[in-house]
């Protein structure tokens, strides 16, 4: 039996035992490190495609006292078979090793030998196999990333705008929003397309609608989409998003990465900005839609929409990912 640990950013935890759930699977929680545990017969197939992981290692725990004794041919000829099997599935050309005291001298001999029996060059960051030496309750484990890169580097992310959402925490919020086949779907501010995409993959809805002002956004999102081979599922528009030319109450699901005022905007223009938004998403919102928003402007997006009449915030989440904490709202009409 192999063990499979998926690991996911702080605060998305919940949407990733719900997805491991609703998969039917049995599986064990640290919560401390954010991750999932599984058990498998085999490595591969993966037994199921889960979106809300930013990486899958397998976990080889071994009962020595200190990391020198995984040099040993028992423990080391079970690392090189369980690598081996990963390269089977995947091309891998660099190794990198994550480990308190990676410097020292016996982590280097450890790494050293292992590239040199894989046959790959040793690099300090950004390798493709990437490696992971841990205490664990038994002695020491070794962990090996699954795939060259994170789960969260999706194939269909071809094209990048300034900020562009993570797609695990976007596959997280859909989780948390519910998947619904009849919903009709606005994501507005579209920019790179992840809310969009990550729901398509996920399941079917009536329509999945986006917009953004920015040609360079809708280009961007349409090499998305093409990627993803969701040409004829998504609809991409140049609507303003506080001038939607929609009906009222025609909406059941509102998507927006909203801009922090960092890489796009300003704090003073979100001032102006997120209560126009929110007035007009209230507007094509149905009674039974919801608003799923995110952004790292917390005091200001929590300020417009408590002191929006007839909104109520459902839930929110904090989130930590590439060293920033956005706050993730659901609200829903009062």
């Amino acid at each position: 039996m192999y063990t499979i640990e998926f690991a996911t950013w702080p605060g998305l935890l919940p949407a990733l035992i719900d997805e491991i759930e609703a998969a039917r699977l049995q599986y064990t929680v640290d919560r401390p490190r954010h991750a999932v545990m599984i058990e498998q017969r085999a490595l591969w197939p993966l037994r199921v495609d889960i979106r809300c992981a930013q990486s899958a290692f397998v976990v080889l725990d071994f009962a020595v006292p200190r990391p020198k004794a995984l040099l040993g041919q028992q423990y080391f000829d079970e690392i090189i078979r369980t690598a081996h099997a990963i390269m089977h599935e995947h091309t891998f050309t660099t190794l990198q090793l994550d480990a308190a005291g990676a410097d020292s001298t016996v982590m280097q001999r450890i790494v050293t030998e292992l590239a040199q029996r894989l046959n790959v060059n040793v690099v300090p960051t950004e390798g493709e196999f990437v490696v992971r030496i841990r205490p664990s309750a038994r002695g020491w484990q070794v962990l090996l990333r699954l795939t060259p890169r994170p789960l969260g580097a999706r194939s269909w992310r071809v094209c990048n705008m300034p900020g562009a959402l993570n797609a695990v925490v976007a596959a997280a919020m859909m989780r948390w929003a519910g998947i619904y086949d009849d919903d009709r779907i606005l994501n507005i501010g579209a920019g790179s397309g992840t809310l969009l995409i990550e729901r398509a993959l996920m399941g079917q809805a009536a329509t999945f609608v986006g917009c953004d002002v920015s040609a360079e956004a809708r280009a961007c999102v349409q090499q998305n989409i093409a990627a993803a081979q969701l040409q004829n599922r998504i609809e991409i528009n140049d609507w303003d998003a506080t001038k939607l030319p929609i009906d009222d109450a025609s909406v059941d699901l509102i998507m927006a990465d909203l801009p922090f005022g960092q890489l796009i905007g300003t704090h003073n223009s979100n001032t102006q900005l997120y209560p126009a938004v929110i007035r007009e998403a209230q507007r094509v919102l149905s009674p039974r839609g919801r608003m799923l928003l995110i952004s790292h402007e917390i005091r200001l997006l929590y300020q417009t929409l408590i002191a929006q009449d007839g909104l109520r915030i459902v839930d929110e989440i904090q989130v930590e990912v590439g060293g920033m904490h956005p706050v993730m709202y659901l609200v829903q009409p009062a």
